[in-house]
């Protein structure tokens, strides 16, 4: 009985995780260009707005990506970084940087606006030489 009572309380936390897209959410999906070209890989974050909801992040694989976003105003922050080729001898690991202009996470400009659907299409297609407006 009181292992039935563990493996009950253990599972309580996952409740939910598994139940699909909610009315408050939407699954997002698309396509993310660098330079007319799919990125290779990264990941894209949806940031609320008015930090009434949780941020939602999906990987970017062959330009592509699909991630369940909560619904209303966003921030989108896109993320690729590659090998430098240098060590980073803390670690023990090669170093890497990020290769996207900040305008497109750190200092991000992109914003997307996700209504309550089963299906929303949003696609991204960025610059390599964009720089921050203003300078």
């Amino acid at each position: 009985m009181k292992s039935l009572f563990l493996i009950l309380l253990m599972t309580l936390p996952l409740q939910g995780c598994f139940q699909g897209t909610g009315a408050n959410e939407s699954e997002v999906s698309g396509v993310i260009k660098l330079d007319g070209e799919p990125l290779p890989e990264g990941t894209i974050t949806f940031i609320s707005a008015d930090n009434t909801t949780h941020s939602a992040q999906g990987k970017i694989q062959n330009g592509e990506y699909h991630v369940t976003v909560p619904v209303g105003e966003k921030r989108v922050e896109i993320h690729a970084s590659r090998w430098t080729g240098k060590p980073y001898k803390k670690y023990d690991i090669m170093e890497t940087e990020q290769y996207l202009p900040a305008i497109y996470n750190e200092q991000s400009q992109l914003t997307a606006d996700v209504k309550p659907a089963e299906d929303v299409q949003l696609d991204f297609d960025l610059d390599s030489s964009a720089q921050k407006s203003g300078k």
